[in-house]
């Protein structure tokens, strides 16, 4: 029946007035429904999302199939089984070596039951389901050799009643760093702009943060320690396509100690603007992805490069330098009209605009496009004309 909902063309709502449908009691139509809605929502992140089960909650946190497939690829030779706590629906555990022994804890049932599903069409064997509360979670040394948890996340402002906070793990930051210093080797799924918290650094953990991006979006902060990361160091990952259905992995990394003495390499554009993908730009790595093709920061701590060499890479976008102008909206209108562009992108960094109303006060018309950077260049407010390559 989920199968037939799955897969009927119909939109939601004539859907719905199918007689067979209308036949059923309310609540296994409206659950139904919801499968059917959560099915399609989650295929960007999953190939075999119409034959998953799934939560609300748990299509939205879980674990994009290329991200899993690039966590997985990380995991140490040796590993004979992992523990994945808080394993919501499984996005992690279902793309783990088909040797590696995989214990999926959750405290909800019907969690487990999807995580059991899920991990079900990709693997015959070597699963088993707990509920339990991972922060009384009981396992004879040996059992595992390391742990991945993805822990549910509520906002900081929940916590501390404030609003510029990103996000915080539950279990929290005491329960998260005693649970890792237990297990020893771990890789803990945070949100990509949380930020750790002196307490996890009190509980003397060493850790790696790797920052996953993928289409240009960066997905989440990865939080590695012993021997499933590189403890001391701070990683970007973007994942590109290769072939129809797989995907590769550019990184750039560099100790943690290091990142400062990487930025202040600065100059006047050149001929190429470039722009690091959001992983890059997350982990503040973007100094030492300048330096490592010769290119320069265009101002002090600004995520944006200049360069007179054609790089290409998948951390980087690359654009054609036209022209500098003033941050002066005289001077941009009379070069919009006189281009008469009509589509114009708008781009922003270091300066504190909003790109629509600058859109509207340009008024672009006219046949072609263009795109303009509004930035600073070394401490100067500045305009960027450029065009990509």
């Amino acid at each position: 029946m989920l199968r037939q909902v799955t897969t009927d063309p119909r939109e939601d709502l004539a859907l719905a007035g199918s007689s067979w449908l209308r036949a059923l009691e309310p609540w296994k139509r409206a659950a139904l429904l919801e499968q059917r809605a959560l099915r399609l929502k989650a295929l960007r992140k999953q190939p075999r999302a119409a034959e998953m089960l799934f939560t609300a909650l748990g299509q939205q946190q879980m674990t994009a199939e290329a991200v899993a497939l690039y966590k997985a690829g990380r995991l140490p030779a040796g590993v004979r089984a992992v523990a994945d706590l808080c394993c919501g629906l499984g996005g992690d555990s279902m793309r783990l070596p088909p040797e590696v022994l995989v214990l999926g804890v959750d405290l909800h049932e019907e969690t487990l039951r999807a995580w059991r599903h899920n991990t079900g069409l990709y693997r015959s064997s070597g699963t088993w389901a707990v509920r339990a509360d991972v922060t009384r979670l009981e396992t004879r040394p040996g059992t595992v050799d390391g742990i991945f948890m993805d822990p549910a996340r509520r906002t900081l402002a929940e916590s501390y009643g404030e609003r510029d906070f990103d996000a915080e793990p539950e279990p929290g930051w005491d329960s998260l760093a005693a649970i890792t210093r237990r297990f020893g080797n771990a890789a803990l799924k945070l949100g990509p702009g949380t930020r750790l918290p002196d307490l996890f650094g009190d509980a003397h953990l060493d850790y790696e943060c790797e920052y996953i991006g993928l289409r240009d979006e960066c997905l989440e902060l990865t939080v590695r320690t012993g021997a499933f990361g590189k403890p001391g160091w701070v990683r970007a990952a973007e994942l590109y396509p290769v072939g129809p259905q797989g995907f590769a992995a550019a990184v750039v990394e560099a100790p943690a100690a290091d990142l400062d003495a990487t930025f202040g390499n600065v100059s006047e554009p050149g001929s190429w603007f470039y722009e690091p993908v959001k992983s890059v730009v997350r982990a503040h790595l973007f100094g030492v992805l300048a330096e490592r093709h010769g290119l320069w920061q265009l101002d002090g701590r600004l995520a944006y490069l200049g360069g007179n060499a054609r790089v290409e890479s998948p951390l980087l976008k690359r654009y054609r330098m036209l022209r500098v102008l003033p941050c002066d909206e005289a001077v941009l209108k009379a070069e919009i009209a006189a281009r008469e562009v009509g589509i114009l992108e708008i781009k922003k960094r270091g300066l504190d605009i909003k790109p629509e109303d600058w859109r509207k006060r340009l008024k672009p018309r006219g046949p072609n496009t263009a795109t303009l950077v509004f930035t600073r260049l070394q401490g100067k407010a500045s305009v960027l004309w450029v065009e990509r390559d």
